[in-house]
């Protein structure tokens, strides 16, 4: 027999009618995922690392979260996420939006210049439940539960997530100033990669030569401007392909290809297979699982 009551008066962690809010969760197990920069502007993503260890870049810094380490990236924040090639990762990340903890801005989770990977410690065991129900509730449900339930998990992870990083090590690490030109032509770029984009366009558009974009940029990012958008694409691609029944040309089209068989080798190109091949490989396929299955499929967005 256990009981413990508690002190209901005791003050709320966020402002009045600002608790999180689902707006996505992802599962991702492809051994060679690479997200590639991107930016959410009114998103901040909680990221659980179930095994393996993921590569993750936040404003320019490297971080690496290993098995049961856990990731905060906050809306605004360039990033990108890889799994490593000698131990594959497989990690469940939510994105969540419309909180505001009372002594925070919006949206803001971690303490100014914090870093953003710690190893789960206080709740661990309640944190690996959530994402694990998560893991099979969303494909199985239906979309039949209301989504008051889901944002009972955003709130209880929320707040574990602020009780583990609350005390975590300060450092100026992540928060490196960057050429505020070349920032602007990624955001750019991951806001457009569905247009043609030409090297061109791109001068003009931010008044400086083709040279010195390619070469800030390449440097900042470690990727050419071009074979960014590609990438980010792909990406896409990779999405649609695992979470929905659209043809190939429809694909194509969506992600920025008039031609699809042009798409379909670079798809070969960069993903190592064919695009049939790819969502034969990781197509959502949960529901046929077992009750919290070691196999998870791709890049599953199921919100």
């Amino acid at each position: 027999m256990y009981q413990r009551c508690f002190d209901n008066a005791m003050e709320p962690l966020f402002a009045q009618g600002e608790t999180p809010r689902f707006s996505r969760f992802v599962i991702s197990d492809d051994p060679a995922w690479e997200s590639g920069h991107h930016v959410h502007d009114n998103e901040t993503e909680l990221i659980y690392v179930k095994k393996g260890v993921a590569r993750l870049i936040i404003d320019s810094s490297l971080y690496v979260a290993h098995a049961d380490d856990i990731v905060v990236i906050e809306r605004g924040r360039l990033h990108a996420v890889a799994s490593d090639a000698t131990a594959p990762a497989t990690t469940y990340t939510c994105a969540l939006h419309s909180f505001r903890f009372r002594d925070r801005e919006e949206h803001q989770l971690l303490q100014p210049h914090s870093c953003p990977v710690v190893s789960a410690g206080q709740g661990k065991a309640v944190i690996k439940s959530i994402f694990n129900e998560l893991s099979v509730m969303l494909p199985q449900s239906k979309n039949t539960l209301t989504s008051s339930v889901y944002d009972a998990f955003a709130y209880a992870l929320t707040v574990l997530y602020y009780e583990n990083f609350k005390n975590a090590y300060r450092s100026e690490q992540g928060y490196i100033k960057k050429d505020a030109l070349i920032k602007d032509v990624l955001v750019y770029l991951n806001n457009n990669y569905r247009k043609k984009i030409t090297l061109e366009q791109l001068s003009k558009q931010f008044r400086a030569s083709v040279s010195y974009i390619c070469h800030e940029f390449t440097k900042e990012y470690r990727i050419s401007p071009i074979n960014y958008v590609i990438q980010r694409r792909m990406t896409e691609a990779k999405f649609a392909l695992t979470n929905t029944d659209n043809s190939l040309a429809e694909i194509s089209w969506r992600v920025g290809y008039e031609n699809v068989d042009h798409f379909a080798k670079l798809f070969l190109r960069h993903g190592g297979c064919s695009p049939s091949d790819y969502r034969r490989q990781f197509k959502n396929n949960v529901s046929e699982q077992e009750h919290l299955p070691s196999f998870y499929p791709q890049e599953n967005v199921l919100f």
